[in-house]
């Protein structure tokens, strides 16, 4: 258990490195974002959207995720990382996975910046303010942080990188009689664990367009 865990503290470590590299070689400092409404459902073809906590090897796979909000000042220019979408809206549902169905649940103001220059039609972005908490028997946790991703124009999909997504799990409640958490004990939940965010997301509404700067 421990040298798996350094073992994938040391993956973490070096696409942190090789992340911030790619970050320092950008020309432009900001982008302009245009649009109006925006919703972003599973990308078709997709069954799921599927959480992964990396050191413990679980997936969290549901069928319905959808995030939907509008566009923040469309045809202003502002600086990478400041939020370019607001979504406040998000839908899950269809959660279950081999020992029981469970739930998932959004809170937080979430948002989507861009944090680097489009190449072609891709910005490399990230989904921002996430945070989630997941229940289902003898264990509950709560998620939070970023997705960092690309957003592509052309296709309007939003597509997390693979691996540790910049989201960690930030807290598993103490037992009570009514929570035992046993099953968070079981599978060696620990806070600071990283997720995974498997699948894409598409805008199905209006198209959000993306210039620098």
């Amino acid at each position: 258990m421990k040298l798996r865990r350094k073992l994938v503290a040391g993956l973490i470590a070096a696409t942190a490195i090789i992340g911030s590299a790619t970050v320092a070689a950008q020309a432009a400092t900001a982008y302009t974002p245009t649009g109006s409404t925006v919703t972003f459902a599973k990308t078709a073809g997709l069954s799921n959207i599927t959480l992964t906590e990396i050191e413990a090897n679980q997936m969290f796979p549901c069928s319905t995720f959808s995030m939907a909000g509008s566009v923040v000042s469309s045809g202003t220019s502002r600086s990478y990382g400041a939020n370019g979408l607001a979504l406040p809206s998000t839908t899950t549902g269809g959660c279950t996975n081999w020992w029981s169905a469970f739930t998932v649940t959004a809170s937080g103001s979430w948002g989507m910046t861009v944090v680097g220059d489009t190449v072609g039609t891709v910005a490399p972005s990230r989904l921002t303010n996430v945070l989630l908490t997941v229940t289902m028997p003898q264990c509950t946790f709560s998620i939070g942080g970023v997705v960092n991703g690309t957003f592509d124009t052309a296709t309007q999909r939003f597509t997390p990188v693979s691996g540790a997504s910049g989201l960690t799990l930030t807290n598993i409640p103490a037992p009570t009689p009514s929570r035992p958490q046993t099953l968070c004990a079981t599978l060696d939940f620990q806070v600071t664990d990283t997720i995974a965010v498997g699948g894409s997301w598409t805008n199905t509404g209006p198209a959000v367009g993306v210039a620098n700067p």
